[in-house]
Order: structure tokens, then sequence, then C-alpha cells
């Protein structure tokens, strides 16, 4: 396969089937993660994959946040606890803090370029992804159930991972529109 043919395969995935894949996949998806590049060699990325009975509690708790201050109907309650269970795997990405400012946000950069990388190779398998944030990966009870030290690391986000319907393609800006040459 073309390298650059990953790029138009990697596609943000909204519904997920409820399809196992087998996790050595999950596995090189992290090791390509930890090839990113990082500044100063901080390697900031932290990846947990969560198991089903934690991912019971992301969604009773998801449904619980979603619910503040009105009344979901029974489908779309079960349409968000799809959201959590139904992707083959569910994985936490957090970043190590650091107290510059600066080297957080270059940490930053580098915890998203390991996102990249496994988003990149799970689509060379055909495997879908989508890296969600939200009021979830803030809450302090996810915190919680994911055993992550507030003190130490911040979660960044959710990456889904399983087999889904891929989205339409999305009219991209022209090149003109984004590079110039001075």
């Amino acid at each position: 396969m073309d390298f650059n043919q990953i790029f138009e395969l990697r596609r943000t995935i909204n519904e997920f089937e409820d399809k196992k894949i087998p996790n050595k996949l999950v596995i090189e998806a992290i090791k390509a993660g930890n090839l990113a590049p990082c500044h100063r060699l901080t390697f900031p990325w932290r990846f947990k994959n969560i198991g089903q009975e934690n991912r019971l509690k992301i969604a009773k708790r998801y449904l619980e946040i979603k619910s503040e201050n009105k009344i979901l109907r029974k489908n779309i309650k079960q349409k968000l606890r799809r959201k959590i269970m139904n992707p083959s795997h569910l994985v936490v990405a957090s970043q190590i803090k650091d107290k510059d400012t600066k080297t957080d946000l270059e940490n930053y950069a580098a915890c998203s370029c390991a996102i990249q990388n496994i988003m990149l190779s799970l689509a060379s398998k055909d495997i879908g992804t989508k890296w969600s944030t939200g009021k979830i990966t803030e809450d302090k009870k996810t915190y919680e159930i994911t055993k992550i030290d507030t003190k130490k690391e911040k979660i960044i986000g959710f990456i889904f991972i399983g087999i889904g319907k891929v989205p339409p393609k999305i009219k991209r800006p022209k090149l003109e529109t984004i590079y110039s040459e001075i």
C-alpha cells in the first residue's frame, strides 16, 4: 500500500459495530504511537486499554453527565451507551503533566503525534478510530475509574477502536488556500 493512502483511509468513525478485533493489533498500534517524535525525549504519552467492567462504569457516568439538566429518551440513552460499549477497544490517552507551560504544550503536541500514529497504524489494517474529548474525559470519576492520578497526568481523550461505518468523504481545503511560498 502506498503510504499516502493511509492518510485517506484514516477517518473519524462515529458509529462502531459490536465486533471484536485482535488485541495484538491494538498493541502494534500503541508501539507505533510510542515511535512518535517528542521534544527533549519526554515520552509524555500514556495509554490504558479499558476493560468491559470499567467501560460499563464509564458508560454509566457518561449517561449521568449527558442527563444533567435534561431527560433523555430511551433510544438516546441506548445510543450513548453503545458509543462507549460497541467499539472493540476503548483506550484512554493521558499526558504526563509538566509544571513548565511551554514543555506541557510541547508534550501535548507529542501526544497528538502519538495518537495520530496509533490511528494511522490501525487505518492501515482497515480498523476505524475516533479520538474524542469532552466532559467525560475531564470528569473526576473517570480519573477514579481509570486510576489516573490528576496530580501527575491529564486525560487528553478516549481513542475508540473497532470496525465502524465509514463516513462520507469530506471536502478538504484546496492546497493553495493552506500553503504558500514566501
